[in-house]
């Protein structure tokens, strides 16, 4: 990953490191991290005492003892002296808790082994014997985030939570999984693959092929990204455990077996083989004592023998062209993606793989880059191929980089662009402003607190710790710069002579190219169909009725009601009724803006948010907006060009970004704020030449420049169509509740798919004159301070001057916009709410189903009970939904004062799970749940209501809900009083005899939607 990746790990999930074979399960945002250096130090000092290097304690010894300053940790480094298992506890003062496990898991052939054994020892173990507890824990926990994750080459179970018990809770749920699973033939059955009649009630039906993992894949590998990205993989790395699919081929999972998985897991999921990580507050003693006590006292050292060698240097480059599906919102040529890469070294050189990220964050990143301006400037495709950039996570680190959206003629013009520009940078090297952006990047990272920290740490050193690398030393981030800086100092040519060694003079180097088929969706089912058909052709009449026998027995069990009291739980009462206040002050500065002034513990940052009102935008602008937010900070403003804007916005902040914003108001019903939302954050010392840089774009931004202009586009719409397989379940979410509410309609159109399919018809129109036109009148409309609010997170001694460097920021504004709010009218103005069912067919495997409903205000009467609702429906439509199903995953969700949404992901079904969303509301009114079920949804409730924050975004919700510390401790009073009856009132109420309804499908052609007349189709 990029060094503006590795730095986002700190904030994000790593996404490049765990790939897309995510279990579905509770992904709530993570946050807030405390982070006083005197109070870590003080941690810190009493870790070093009690746990010195050689100490014995419950079966482990200490092997090492770290500081790393910059992150304000201490790391003890044990090994458990029986197993050998490695044990990492990072000491750091942040109540948000860390437990992961984590297992080197080497897959030799692509059945998805590694992954369906992830799903299936969720699924039970000895001391929890009852139907998938990992999800059943999503609502008695008050954890922040919980979650299982398979890699090319490990598998991960990471938890975090703010509460003691709930982290004692669940490690011993989730140490229980992993040894001591049931890994029973059912659940295998469930998760992986099975054949099964189509009607599992019926004899007479179809036999088919069914299972969460085969259906999963399936959707991975509709998006031919992400085909991609798996073929150039095993393309560059083929000799050992990169060279297979460890997610699986839905093609070769259909030869795993239940003894296969069992086999796998002895041999993998032993504390030999393993890596245990804990984080935060809690003393390590307890850990410890209890992990050893319970689990890995029972075991003995094996050689596991999962080593993964280096990747055998090739002498000669390799090629290889591989096809993929016609994208359906793409014109008709430029859909030819080509890449080439290059193995670098190995994965625990820890500095050099610092090197080469810095190396790639040069050659890729941002409008200054050699790549930016030799491949997409030009045009030659619409954005850099899956994969760009190095990648960290394999035994071997890797560097890509290529083009999507290439016409087939321009495919050797990338590849001799690519080596050309190689050349040049060789021999010219790189301006050192671009270098001390980078560091400067790098530096800011470290000193921004997130709400994920801990967690972000145990994915980001699990590469190089699962491949026997030192996860501490590559926490020492200030250690790297120090030394690279020094070899830049001793050679001036250092990095242009890693140019040359590692991709000049690099004989493995592989180049895949990626041309449309158009009959490679057809291809696809037509191959499932004649496996399916050689399958069923050679079953025996005692094959056939074990198969009938196993659907029935599972089947029976996922009906069964379970005694879930060997589980354990936390309590409501463990629940705070009260609420800590946010200290804020609110001032008024020059030209009568509104400033909201918060003054968290930010380690020496300033944080900067303004809001722009759009109310006043005319109906003809207002669907461009989240375009001009697009291309704002990226054109260029007053004597900088976007190169030098871009510079220096690098040299100065942590980015310049702008968002489209809407917010329901919180008490009255069809009220909402809409706007454009600013962020940056900045070293306080840099807070005056930050705000310039936002008075530039303000008053002088270029929107002029079409070259520019229309390379922004290209990206910005390339951008949108990929996200649409990772994420049709929010696009058919927000699709169903367009037509619920105003607020939900101009949601969709900024950030749906009517926003994806214009931004697609923008990026092909030839002349974007009167585009770029049309954003300047918007700009001139929106860039003054008529209607501005501001917001600061900044530490105390910084406050006079943040605010005096704010007045003198707002002093240099035009005080009123150029077309005044009484001669517009909005796009929405006569938008009336009403029932809707949409299908959107595009040519995937799977669908992503959605029904929506209108919500109420925060502050409803009905607003609490509403919010449980979502949680207590969890295990119906889990059990509906994905054990019955088959789907990767499937729910409810109600966002505060927005719509409420049912959805599946990834789903073999289609109308169908309509269905099973009006069986849950019936389901809830026919009142066949316990109080317990009430308390436990309550619980998974509040895993979001109390994440914690981070000092950056302290004050948020204030500032950009208007919801205040008395309005959130009377919600959260709601939804805490809320008792079983008035769930059962607001699904009548809101849900059963709901006037108002959207539906939406994302899918491929059925027969259901076309012959009934209701149905509105869209194609592609």
């Amino acid at each position: 990953m990029t060094i503006a990746k590795f730095m986002r790990t700190f904030t994000t999930m790593g996404r490049r490191v765990v790939r897309d074979y995510k279990r579905v399960g509770h992904r709530t945002a993570v946050t807030s991290t405390r982070t006083g250096s005197l109070a870590s130090q003080s941690l810190g000092d009493s870790v070093r005492t009690e746990f010195p290097v050689g100490r014995e304690v419950s079966g482990f010894v200490v092997r090492g003892v770290d500081d790393v300053d910059e992150l304000h940790l201490t790391a003890v480094r044990l090994e458990h002296m029986a197993t050998g298992a490695d044990y990492l506890h990072v000491a750091r003062d942040d109540p948000n808790n860390v437990f992961c496990v984590g297992f080197r898991t080497t897959p030799m052939d692509s059945t998805g082994v590694p992954h369906i054994l992830e799903h299936t020892v969720l699924c039970g173990s000895n001391k929890y014997p009852c139907r998938d507890p990992f999800f059943k824990m999503l609502n008695r926990s008050l954890s922040t985030f919980m979650n299982a994750m398979t890699g090319s080459d490990f598998t991960i179970y990471p938890f975090s939570t703010q509460h003691s018990g709930d982290f004692r809770n669940l490690m011993s749920v989730y140490l229980d999984a992993v040894f001591k699973p049931k890994l029973s033939e059912l659940d295998f059955l469930q998760e992986g693959w099975r054949l099964e009649h189509q009607d599992v009630h019926d004899k007479s039906s179809p036999l088919v092929f069914k299972g969460v993992v085969f259906n999963e894949m399936k959707g991975v590998f509709a998006d031919s990204q992400r085909l991609f990205m798996q073929k150039l993989q095993n393309g560059l790395l083929p000799s050992h455990t990169y060279g297979v699919v460890s997610g699986g081929d839905p093609s070769a999972i259909l030869n795993l077996t239940w003894e296969q998985l069992r086999h796998f897991h002895a041999y993998h999921y032993h504390p030999s083989n393993a890596h245990i990580f804990t984080y935060g507050d809690q003393p390590l003693s307890g850990h410890l004592e209890f992990i050893n006590d319970n689990y890995l006292s029972e075991y003995k050292r094996i050689d596991a023998q999962t080593e993964v060698p280096e990747e055998p240097t090739w002498s000669e480059q390799r090629t290889d062209h591989v096809q993929c599906g016609v994208d359906p919102l793409a014109g008709g040529e430029g859909q030819s993606t080509v890449a080439v890469a290059y193995k670098l070294t190995n994965i625990i050189d820890s500095f050099e793989n610092f090197v080469l990220q810095i190396l790639s964050e040069l050659l890729m990143n941002g409008p200054n880059s050699p790549f930016y301006k030799s491949l997409l400037e030009p045009q030659l495709g619409s954005g850099f191929s899956p994969s760009a950039g190095y990648d960290g996570h394999t035994r071997n680190t890797t560097f890509t980089v290529g083009l999507q959206g290439v016409q087939a003629e321009d495919v050797s013009k990338v590849t001799d662009t690519i080596q050309n520009t190689l050349w040049k940078v060789a021999s010219e090297g790189f301006p050192e402003d671009r270098v001390e952006a980078v560091l400067h990047t790098l530096e800011l990272g470290i000193k921004h607190q997130t709400s994920s920290f801990g967690l972000a740490v145990a994915i980001a050193i699990t590469p190089i710790w699962n491949l026997d690398g030192d996860p501490v030393e590559a926490l020492k981030i200030n250690k790297k710069i120090r030394k690279f800086r020094e070899c830049l100092s001793e050679n001036p040519r250092y990095l242009q002579e890693k140019v040359k060694q590692y991709f000049l003079e690099n004989n493995h180097c592989y180049t895949l190219t990626m041309a449309p088929n158009p009959g490679y969706e057809e291809q696809l089912q037509a191959a499932e169909r004649d496996l399916l058909a050689q399958r069923v052709s050679a079953l025996s009449e005692d094959d056939q009725a074990r198969i009938w026998n196993l659907g029935h027995t599972l089947a029976e069990k996922q009906e069964e009601e379970e005694d879930l009291s060997c589980l354990p739980t936390l309590s409501v009462s463990d629940i705070s009724r009260t609420v800590k206040p946010t200290h804020i002050m609110d001032i008024q500065v020059a030209g009568g803006v509104e400033l909201q002034l918060c003054h968290p513990p930010t380690n020496g940052l300033t944080y900067f948010k303004a809001l722009l009102d759009t109310q006043h935008v005319p109906g003809h602008l207002r669907p461009l907006v989240p375009l001009l937010c697009g291309v704002l900070t990226r054109m260029g403003a007053g004597d900088m060009d976007f190169r030098q804007l871009d510079q220096e916005a690098e040299l100065v902040s942590g980015g310049l970004s702008a968002t489209p914003h809407t917010a329901p108001h919180p008490y009255q019903a069809g009220h909402y704020s809409q706007g454009v939302l600013l962020t940056s954050h900045c070293l306080n010392q840099n807070f005056s030449r930050l705000l310039d840089l936002w008075s530039r774009i303000f008053t002088e931004v270029r929107l002029n420049d079409l070259g520019r202009f229309k390379t922004l586009v290209s990206m910005i719409a390339t951008d949108l169509s990929n996200s649409l397989v990772y994420s049709g379940h929010r696009y058919a979410m927000v699709s169903a509740a367009a037509s619920t509410s105003d607020m939900a309609a101009l949601a969709e159109e900024w950030g749906g798919l009517t926003w994806l399919r214009q931004m697609r018809s923008i990026s092909e129109t030839k002349d974007l004159s009167q585009t770029l036109s049309q954003l300047r009148e918007l700009s001139e409309l929106l860039l003054t301070c008529q209607g501005m609010r501001i917001a600061i997170n900044t530490t105390s001694d910084n406050h006079d001057t943040a605010v005096h460097t704010l007045e003198d920021f707002l002093s240099g504004l035009n005080t009123a916009p150029a077309n005044p709010a009484s001669n517009s009218a909005s796009v929405h103005a006569n938008f009336t709410p009403h029932t809707s069912k949409t299908h959107h067919v595009f040519p995937f495997p799977v669908n992503f189903a959605a029904k929506s409903f209108p919500g109420v205000p925060y502050l409803h009467p009905d607003a609490g009970a509403l919010r449980v609702l979502p949680r207590l429906m969890f295990h119906f439509l889990h059990r509906e939904i994905r054990e019955k199903g088959g789907a990767y995953g499937g729910g409810a969700s109600l966002s505060p004062g927005g719509p409420f949404c049912f959805f599946s992901y990834r789903d073999p079904h289609s109308t169908q799970t309509l269905s099973t969303f009006d069986a849950a509301i019936e389901w809830v009114l026919s009142g066949e749940f316990t109080e317990r079920d009430v308390k436990e949804a309550k619980l998974g409730t509040f895993q979001s209501i109390d994440a914690p924050i981070s000092p950056g975004a302290q004050g948020s919700r204030r500032f950009l809900s208007s919801i205040t510390d008395d309005h959130f401790s009377d919600h959260r009073c709601m939804v805490l009083d809320a008792a079983p009856q008035d769930l059962v009132t607001v699904a009548r109420k809101h849900l059963s005899l709901a006037h108002i309804q959207g539906t939406c499908l994302i899918g491929p052609q059925n027969k259901d939607t076309e012959q009934d007349g209701f149905w509105h189709i869209v194609q592609g």
